[in-house]
This record gives C-alpha cells, structure tokens and sequence, in this order.
C-alpha cells in the first residue's frame, strides 16, 4: 500500500474517535442473535483472534460484521469492522443482515504492508475480518495478536493462509449447505441452510452447533425452525413391529368429540 493511503488510512482512523475501542474489560464483541447459541459466552472474546473455515465462510464474515455495527460500541448502537483483503466483500448483502454500511472501513488490495494496514486498524475498530495475501510470518503473527489483545479488536481470519495463523483459540466452520429456491433444475435461488460449528480452546469438548438460515429469503440471518412431522392417521390397530401405513389420499376423516369433554 503506498504511503499516501496509509496516511489517509490512519486519518480516517482518527474521525472514529475513542468511541469504536471496545478494550478487553467491557465484555464481549457482539454478534448477531443468531449466532449467540452457536459463540461461546453469546459473543466474541476482545482481543481473540477467530477463524473461519468451509463452504460459505464469506457469508459468515458479512454475518459477523452485521454483528458488530449493528450492536457493538460502548452504547451498543454500533460498533466499527474493517474489511481487508477481501475485494469481493458483499456490502449489499452485509446491509440485508443487519449491517450498517457506514461503519464498515473496506481496505480491498493492503499490498505488501498489509501487516501496517492491520495494526493501524487494530486500535479502532472491534472487529478486523482479514484474508492474508500471503503466509504470515511469525513476527507479523506476535505484532498483530499482541495488538489484537492490547486494544480489544477481535482479528478474524478467512482465506487460504487462515489456518496459518497460530493461537487461534475459536473457530467458526459452515458445513452441510443447503440452497432453497431451485426445483428440477430452475428457479431462483432464495436462502441457504447451513450448521455452523464451533471449536477451538473457546469452545471445549464437542464443540457447539446451530443450524442457520445464512441468509433467509428476506436476506437476514435466523435459526432454522425444527418443524414437527404431520401425525398420520392408523387405520385400526398397529401390532408391535407391525408396518404403519401412511393416511390414504383423499379427504381427511371426520372426527367427533362429545360435547360433554369441554368442545363446542
């Protein structure tokens, strides 16, 4: 990055004012409700560095940043995330989950001084989500996660190096994708049901998991209501191990209730 961006970067940095640091003593970062069940403790630990992994991690990211300028910052009206190294980052739809486009700072190419890029960023805003261009080398790991826990910021990582990264405690993983929307072959694609799990040392023993509408049709972000199954009518009396047949086309049958049992 040339040095005249970094100089407007750090600029930029100043208008935040003192109001976007979250510091490690005043509880976790916040995410979406949705993600509350799944994140160990209902949010982010400050100062934790945090990793994204499977298919639709990039949904995950606008989910977490919809989290945090949605309801971060001191007064929980919202907080501040940049976005680096991540070009394709979908604002639009970041907005359709909550998001507040205002305080998303979009750094798309850092270049090679993307490690001066994160540092600048760490001490003011809450959440940093960051596609490394490259391996990170070990002095840039103890610089930007010594930050990290010095002012708060949680650092997310996502990409091809993420798992390059040494000490992340957490991580955030989208498995069993499902698109709704498409019938033999044609249709519009209208929402995605995934579980995401969480493991790591923040997340002890099996992990957590939920199964999330990431996104619903209407572009937000919300669990998957588990349905019960419809009862099916028995015809006469079933024996143990006996088959159970399915209600037989046709109307249903008409049930009568004595009056007397309370139904008019």
């Amino acid at each position: 990055m040339p040095e005249a961006a970094l100089r407007d970067l750090a600029a930029a940095l100043e208008d935040t004012g003192p109001a976007a640091l979250t510091g490690a003593g005043t509880g976790t970062v916040p995410v979406l409700p949705a993600l509350r069940t799944v994140v160990p403790g209902g949010g982010l630990r400050p100062g934790s560095v945090v990793g994204l992994d499977g298919p639709g991690a990039a949904s995950l990211c606008l989910a977490l940043a919809a989290g945090v300028s949605r309801h971060g910052g001191e007064d929980g009206a919202g907080g501040w995330c940049a976005v680096v190294g991540l070009p394709g980052f979908g604002v639009a739809a970041a907005a359709g989950m909550g998001a507040a486009p205002e305080r998303l700072l979009l750094v798309d190419e850092p270049g090679d001084r993307w490690p001066d890029v994160v540092a600048a960023l760490a001490e003011a805003v809450e959440l940093i989500l960051l596609s490394p261009p490259e391996r990170p080398g070990a002095a840039a790991v103890r610089r930007l996660s010594a930050l990290a826990r010095k002012h708060g910021c949680v650092l997310t990582l996502t990409g091809a190096f993420a798992r390059d990264w040494p000490g992340t405690r957490l991580r955030l993983r989208v498995e069993d994708p499902v698109w709704e929307g498409l019938a033999e072959g044609h249709g519009r694609l209208t929402g995605r049901r995934v579980r995401v799990v969480a493991e790591g040392r923040d997340a002890p023993g099996p992990g957590r998991r939920a199964d999330l509408w990431l996104p619903a049709p209407d572009g937000t972000v919300r669990p998957v209501e588990t349905a019960r199954p419809p009862l099916e009518l028995v015809p006469g009396a079933v024996a143990a191990g006996a088959p159970v047949h399915p209600r037989p086309s046709g109307p249903p049958p008409l049930v009568r209730v004595p009056a007397e049992e309370g139904i008019a």
